[in-house]
């Protein structure tokens, strides 16, 4: 029992710091499928993960020594099935018609490796049936696959890191976890019946995603950045044998160009990054004209990225003519601290307020949806 507890103490303490890195993906892959981010199908996908993280380290925990497993010499396999039936009745005094046998039976070793076996996979047949929607075939294959994959793990001792396994391939433990996932697959059809189903979560999720968080919109933006570095620093790698200061320019501005104004008008009013998460420009009053794009993002970067850049390299030339001690420019910094996180609570509180952005004003321009409720 000690080794259970510390395989999923592990996994809740690595769950966090998995959590982060997994969180980026899954919100972009949210907005992008359901233009949403629904708090009852993250629980469920969070809760998932934790789930084969605490089951990925049942298995391979607590980790040996190499020199300790290099000595080992018991057999690495066994392949002979149901051979956990007869070590219950070699090892224990179980009678069927004998009910004083049955609680010192369920007490022996190897009674309860079988029973947590079946319980190690229950979970993922649970998963599978109500969030997945899978039928009872698909359960019974995957459960297998998922078992399997943790004996390989073992039978290769750890993806080959050790020089042998260091525990035992047992085709018994492969039929009790796939037996678990399919008695999770039945446990799942109690879920459906007291809690919402995956469809219904799909569809409060795509009405939700009709409305345009600020979230959305600046995840969409921080994509076609991304995009656009990618683009940039392709041309100069490029280039990088006749590179000038000149070039570098006509370079940034030409890439610019074609990304944030070209795109949005032969993409229909949508950069990569905005086609990614279904949204697009609109304008109220008439037909979006290609200067519109170009003030939008030129005002959008000015004042979210250019002006800081500015004030802080600013602040910078001044501290090193010394005209500013360092105890000044630190407060200087500070402010300009202070500068972009009131910038980011006005932002915030002009999208409750539904005002219009100042980027939003000069260009003209507005983002929509392009999801489609079922």
């Amino acid at each position: 029992m000690s080794t259970f507890f510390y395989s999923i103490k592990t996994s809740f303490i690595l769950f966090p710091l998995v959590a982060f890195f997994f969180t980026l993906p899954y919100m972009i892959r949210q907005y992008h499928k359901y233009g949403s981010i629904n708090s009852y199908r993250s629980i469920i996908i969070y809760s998932f993960l934790l789930y084969l993280m605490s089951a990925y380290f049942l298995v391979i925990l607590p980790l040996p020594s190499i020199e300790s497993v290099s000595s080992m010499t018991n057999p690495a396999y066994n392949l002979q099935p149901f051979h956990f039936i007869s070590e219950i009745l070699h090892k224990t005094n179980f009678h069927v018609s004998d009910f004083a046998t049955y609680f010192p039976t369920l007490k022996n070793p190897v009674v309860y490796e079988a029973f947590f076996n079946i319980l190690l996979t229950l979970p993922f047949g649970v998963y599978l049936h109500y969030y997945f929607k899978c039928n009872f075939k698909q359960t019974f294959f995957y459960s297998l696959c998922f078992s399997l994959f943790f004996e390989l793990t073992q039978l290769s001792g750890l993806y080959f890191i050790y020089p042998r396994s260091y525990r035992v391939f047992d085709v018994d433990d492969l039929i009790l976890n796939t037996f678990g996932g399919v008695v999770g697959y039945f446990f799942g059809s109690l879920f459906l019946k007291f809690l919402p189903s995956r469809d219904d979560i799909d569809k409060v999720s795509l009405e939700k995603g009709k409305n345009v968080s600020f979230l959305r919109r600046s995840l969409a933006f921080f994509l076609d950045l991304l995009l656009f570095l990618f683009f940039f620093l392709a041309i100069l790698f490029l280039l990088k044998e006749r590179l000038t200061v000149l070039l570098f320019v006509v370079c940034y501005l030409f890439i610019s160009f074609m990304y944030f104004v070209l795109f949005p008008i032969l993409l229909k009013g949508r950069t990569l990054g905005m086609k990614y998460l279904k949204l697009r420009f609109f304008s109220s009053k008439d037909s979006i004209k290609w200067y519109q794009y170009f003030l939008y993002y030129f005002t959008l970067v000015f004042e979210y990225i250019v002006l800081p850049f500015i004030m802080l390299f600013i602040g910078f030339i001044l501290w090193k003519k010394n005209i500013f001690s360092g105890e000044i420019y630190h407060y200087y910094f500070i402010s300009i601290l202070f500068f972009l996180f009131m910038t980011l609570i006005i932002s915030l509180l002009k999208r409750i307020f539904k005002m219009n952005f100042f980027y939003e004003s000069i260009s003209r321009l507005k983002v929509e949806s392009t999801i489609i409720s079922k």
